[in-house]
């Protein structure tokens, strides 16, 4: 017997149970609908996660679909960020790993980035003498330079050194603005 004969036949119980299909039926479709609405915003958010590897000492730009309202970053000390309308400016500043929240003006999530902060290039040489760091740069020519984990009496040195080079640059143009 069909459906359709069931309830031309049927009293309140055969009427219940054809009910009871069609809702069984509506709560599938329901749900059908939630899974595949949930997957979408799963897929929206994985889509704008993603992962990004700045070498130390430099930026890279990051484009970003509308306008940014703000910015949140995880650990300050592996980066820095400046924000524009459709875009950010990521800054490696040690290397390590952190991560960038980007929010439109509603507060909702427009980027997750995790972003891994590199040594440089090949250009930089980490040098060992009895166990202690120093660090140097060579394009060509091998300068002095500071790194995370280089020996105290090196970074002190150098340290000194570059503010130093930097006071006196300083005083040099305060001298031609005048």
């Amino acid at each position: 017997m069909s459906l359709s004969s069931k309830l031309k036949i049927g009293q309140n119980g055969l009427k219940l149970q054809a009910v009871g299909i069609l809702n069984s039926t509506l709560r599938v479709m329901a749900l059908s609908l939630f899974i595949s609405g949930a997957a979408a915003t799963i897929s929206e958010k994985a889509m704008a996660a993603s992962s990004l590897t700045i070498v130390a000492d430099r930026a890279k730009i990051v484009r970003i679909a509308g306008e940014v309202g703000s910015v949140i970053v995880g650990n300050p000390s592996f980066a820095d960020v400046s924000v524009q309308k459709k875009f950010i400016i990521v800054h490696g500043r040690n290397f390590g790993q952190t991560n960038i929240l980007v929010l439109d003006e509603d507060g909702e999530t427009m980027a997750d980035l995790e972003v891994t902060i590199v040594k440089g290039p090949d250009r930089n040489v980490s040098v060992y003498r009895a166990g202690k760091k120093a660090s140097y740069a060579c394009a060509p020519k091998c300068e002095s330079t500071l790194q995370v984990g280089d020996d105290d009496g090196y970074f002190e040195t150098v340290k000194k050194s570059i503010e130093t080079k930097m006071g006196l640059a300083k005083q040099a143009s305060q001298l031609t603005a005048n």
